[in-house]
C-alpha cells in the first residue's frame, strides 16, 4: 500500500489551481439539461477538516486556500469562481474550517439527475469518503481507479473525468496516459482532466507526450510554476484537459491569472497555457 495521503496537502497551491479548473469544467458541463456523468479515479477523503492532525502537521493550506478564502467576498473577480463558492458554502461563518476535495466540489455543483462515480483504493481513505458524501446517483468504488473507472463509462453519455494520482511511482505517468486512452476508447467524446506535479525531474514529459499522441482534439495544457525548481517537492503543477469545450480555454486562463494575482507568493511565478493538439 502506498503511503500518500492527500490530507497533508489539501488546500495547497496545487489544490487551488486544480480545483479552480475542475469546478469551472463542472459548472460549464451542468449548463446543458441532459444528465452528466462525472468520474474520479483518485477520490481520497473528499472533505478535510482543518483541525485534524494531518492538516495541522504541514499546514500547506496556509499558503493556498487560506490566502484566497477571505478575499472571496471582497474581490469582484473571485465572485465567479465556483470552487471558492463551494468553500463558502461549507464555511458559512467565514472561518475556514473545512476544505473540499474534488469529490465534494463535484457533489456541490452537480444536479440531482447527474451521476458521480468515485474510486479510491486505500481502505482508510475510502472509509472517510463514505462519510463525506451523501447525494442522489452517487457510486462509490473501493478499487483501483485507473483500471476500474473506464469500465463504467459508456458511449453516448455526457462524460467528465478527473485523473489525479500522487505519482509516487514513476510508472504512474505511463499508467495515467493508459487510463485516459481507456476512457476515450469507452467514450470518444469524454472531457478528461489530468493533474500532475512539476518536479525537478522531467517525468511529466512521459505523460504529456503520451497524452498528445492520443490525438484527441482540443488537448490543452496549463502549467503554473510558483517558485524556482528545487530538489525536493513541487515547484508547480500542471493540468492537461482533453476535448476541452469550445472557448473555455479563455475562462480557465483568466481564472489562473486571477489566482496568481491574489496569492502572496514571494518568488516570481510563471503561467504557461497552450494547445498540445488543435481544436477540430
Amino acid at each position: 500500500m502506498l503511503s500518500y495521503q492527500h490530507a497533508y496537502h489539501a488546500g495547497n497551491l496545487a489544490d487551488v489551481a486544480k480545483h479552480t479548473l475542475w469546478a469551472l469544467l463542472l459548472q460549464h458541463a451542468t449548463q446543458k439539461p441532459t444528465p452528466l456523468y462525472v468520474y474520479e479515479t483518485h477520490a481520497a477523503r473528499g472533505l478535510y477538516p482543518v483541525n485534524t492532525p494531518e492538516m495541522q502537521k504541514i499546514t500547506e493550506y496556509q499558503s493556498g486556500l487560506a490566502q484566497l478564502f477571505p478575499k472571496y467576498q471582497t474581490e469582484p473577480n473571485f465572485n465567479s469562481n465556483p470552487y471558492l463558492a463551494t468553500v463558502q458554502h461549507l464555511n458559512p461563518t467565514g472561518q475556514l474550517a473545512f476544505i473540499p476535495g474534488s469529490p465534494v466540489i463535484a457533489a456541490h455543483l452537480l444536479r440531482e439527475a447527474d451521476h458521480l462515480h468515485l474510486a479510491e483504493k486505500h481502505p482508510q481513505e475510502f472509509a472517510h469518503l463514505k462519510q463525506s458524501l451523501h447525494r442522489p446517483n452517487l457510486h462509490l468504488h473501493a478499487a483501483d481507479g485507473p483500471t476500474t473507472i473506464p469500465k463504467h463509462i459508456r458511449q453516448g453519455q455526457r462524460t467528465l473525468a478527473l485523473i489525479d494520482p500522487s505519482y509516487e511511482l514513476k510508472t504512474e505517468y505511463e499508467s495515467t496516459a493508459q487510463a485516459a486512452a481507456a476512457i476515450f476508447h469507452a467514450n470518444r467524446h469524454a472531457v478528461v482532466m489530468i493533474w500532475y506535479p512539476l518536479l525537478v525531474n522531467q517525468n511529466r514529459l512521459i505523460l504529456t507526450r503520451a497524452l498528445k499522441s492520443l490525438n484527441v482534439q482540443a488537448t490543452w495544457l496549463a502549467e503554473w510554476r510558483w517558485q524556482k525548481p528545487k530538489q525536493q517537492g513541487m515547484h508547480g503543477s500542471g493540468q492537461v484537459i482533453l476535448n476541452l469545450p469550445y472557448q473555455l480555454e479563455n475562462t480557465l486562463t483568466q481564472a489562473l491569472q486571477t489566482l496568481t494575482q491574489q496569492l502572496k507568493i514571494k518568488e516570481p511565478h510563471n503561467l504557461t497555457t497552450k494547445f498540445l493538439t488543435p481544436r477540430r
